[in-house]
This record gives structure tokens, C-alpha cells and sequence, in this order.
């Protein structure tokens, strides 16, 4: 029996460890983070892309929940109470002692007024370019139509040439000939011109836009001796045509300028005395957006 439990004694104790396999790996967590990043970026994808495709009052509606979404109803979505402006505290000196009473003056300033204020001056002034334009093309069938009913303005008509620029509608009454628009050498205006101006007078006094005159000549003088001059003459055609524009339909004050500059803007710089040189422009000056907070 003593020899039977010393032998019991004697026996070593083997533990066995299995090392666990390869294939154990896919239980664990690590893939279901990779795929639910993976779940959240593709739905980030298509809310981005539903909400560029869709209408600007969703576009607006969205922006306005971000901005307030205690204005939302959680339930239906809908709007239940008008959002409010975003607001900073503004502090001011306050006019009281020190130590009474509240030391600070908060003022309530809207966040986004001036970035709001130039959205809507900026789309002011595009839609004021676009009404010059759209009164230049009606100009243009009132011409068009003149000359159909009247054969003898067709080649004055031709000598007025509009054109759309950077700083408005340029309209230029050219001589094409020796006395188009103008008595020869004088600024009398002759009485077709005054009918084609007067039709410039009544489309431009509907617009909100500013004018600006000028008188152009050729480079004939009037001699050496001579008391006026081709600054005089340019001058005195440009307030010719002024003269009539507002007594034809242009409302007050809506001429800003009136420039003579004689032979310095020569519309033919490689011939200084072609009568083309010789014109009257009317510049409907385009109005910035910086006029219209200015002017807010």
C-alpha cells in the first residue's frame, strides 16, 4: 500500500495548452468596425448627395433646422415656430457709475446681417444689369420698326449703335456723314435726332439707373485764332442731348455727368479726322451692389 502512494506521488502532472487556430480570428469585433464606418460614410454620401439634388425651399428648410431645430416638430418634421435670427451679445460702455446698477449695455446685432445684406445687393444689381438689357433689346425692335414705318430714319437709325459693357449700356449716335445728328460745326440738334433721343429719353427715365453724356469731335479745328474749339463744341453737343433726354423722359437728377472731350477719345485712332469720330454717347451706367448698400 506505501509502495502503491509513493508511486502515486512520484507521477508528474501534465497540463496541456491548446494554441488557438487562425480561424478564430473572424470572431472577433474589429471587421464590424470597419464596416459600420464604412455603412455610416456611404449614408453621409447619399444625404449629401439628395440634398444637392434638391429643391432651394428643401435646401432652406434643412439649413433652418441646423440653425433652430427646436422649431421642428420631432414627430411630423414641420415647422412649429418661426426661427429665430442667430444673435451675438455685443458689450457697450454703459453710462452709469461704477459699482450701480449694470455696468454693460448688451446690444443685440444679427449675426449674418452683413453677409445677408450683400447677398441681396449683389442679387439687386444683377437684376438691375439685366432690365438695362432687356431695355436695350426693346430699343431695339422700337427701331426696328421705325425704320419699317419710316423709311426716312433708316439711315439715322443705322448711325445709333448700342452695346453692352463693363460699366453699362453705351449708346452712340454717330455722324457717319457730315451732319447726321448735328447742324455742321454747331451744336443744334437736328429735329430727327431729337426724335431718336426723345425714344431713348422714354426708355431710359423707366430705369433706376444713373446717366453720364458725352461729346466727341474729329481733329479739324477752327483755326489758329479762333475763340471756340472742338472742347467747346463737344462739350456744348453732349448738354444738347442732355437737354433733350430730360425733357423727354428722364426723371430728375438721373444725369450724372456731362464730359466734352473733344478729340482725346478718338473712336478711329488710325484717322483722327474720319466724321465717325464725330458722336454723342449716352453711358447707362450699370449700378454695383456697393451702390446698393450704400444707398440701403
Amino acid at each position: 500500500m506505501a509502495n502503491e502512494e509513493q508511486k502515486h506521488r512520484e507521477e508528474p502532472i501534465i497540463i496541456k495548452k491548446r494554441k488557438g487556430h487562425a480561424s478564430h480570428a473572424a470572431h472577433g469585433g474589429a471587421w464590424k468596425v470597419a464596416y459600420a464606418d464604412f455603412v455610416t460614410a456611404m449614408m453621409a454620401f447619399f444625404i449629401v448627395m439628395w440634398i444637392l439634388a434638391s429643391s432651394e425651399q428643401t435646401k432652406e428648410s434643412i439649413t433652418a433646422y441646423f440653425q433652430d431645430p427646436g422649431a421642428f416638430s420631432y414627430i411630423t418634421g414641420k415647422q412649429t415656430r418661426p426661427i429665430e435670427s442667430p444673435v451675438k451679445l455685443v458689450p457697450e460702455k454703459g453710462k452709469g457709475e461704477k459699482g450701480k446698477g449694470n455696468p454693460m449695455e448688451i446690444s443685440f446685432v444679427p449675426e449674418n446681417d452683413s453677409a445677408k445684406s450683400l447677398k441681396k445687393a449683389t442679387q439687386d444689381s444683377a437684376d438691375a444689369t439685366k432690365k438695362v438689357k432687356e431695355t436695350a433689346d426693346a430699343l431695339q425692335k422700337v427701331f426696328n420698326e421705325l425704320t419699317n414705318e419710316r423709311p426716312e430714319l433708316e439711315e439715322l437709325l443705322k448711325s445709333v449703335k448700342m452695346e453692352m459693357t463693363n460699366e453699362g449700356l453705351r449708346v452712340e449716335l454717330i455722324e457717319t456723314s457730315e451732319s447726321m445728328f448735328f447742324e455742321v460745326g454747331s451744336s443744334k440738334l437736328k429735329p430727327k435726332a431729337i426724335e431718336i433721343i426723345s425714344q431713348l429719353a422714354g426708355e431710359f427715365g423707366k430705369l433706376t439707373n444713373n446717366i453720364e453724356v458725352e461729346g466727341h469731335t474729329d481733329s479739324r479745328g477752327y483755326g489758329n485764332n479762333a475763340v471756340y474749339s472742338n472742347w467747346e463744341l463737344s462739350a456744348d453737343r453732349a448738354n444738347a442731348a442732355r437737354r433733350v433726354l430730360e425733357l423727354k423722359g428722364l426723371w430728375p437728377d438721373q444725369v450724372k455727368e456731362v464730359k466734352g472731350y473733344a478729340d482725346k477719345k478718338l473712336r478711329n485712332p488710325n484717322n483722327a479726322f474720319d466724321v465717325m469720330n464725330r458722336r454723342v454717347t449716352i453711358l447707362v451706367k450699370n449700378i454695383s451692389a456697393k451702390e446698393f448698400i450704400k444707398n440701403k
